[in-house]
């Protein structure tokens, strides 16, 4: 049982830097083909994962995700997957 616990907690904190990392990329608003998206990536991840696809940020970059989120509806009054355009 003991080594169970141990094995169970070297594993956590072998992962706690990773998903340490994955909080330390603001969430950003992007426009993707014409959708409003908040997402935890860069520009040049977003555009190896989407080929030609049209993307362009298009609002502030945030700590935390649902203030994104928030700031779409506010500032745009739309919504996450509403319309957008790159100019």
């Amino acid at each position: 049982m003991t080594k169970r616990i141990v094995a169970t907690a070297a594993l956590l904190g072998a992962l706690s830097p990773l998903a340490a990392a994955a909080q330390s990329t603001p969430a950003t608003v992007y426009c993707v083909n014409n959708r409003i998206m908040v997402e935890r990536a860069t520009m040049s991840q977003m555009q190896s994962g989407r080929g030609h696809s049209e993307i362009c940020i298009i609002g502030p970059s945030f700590d935390f995700q649902p203030d994104g989120v928030t700031w779409v509806r506010q500032n745009l009054r739309s919504d996450v997957g509403g319309n957008c355009r790159c100019r």
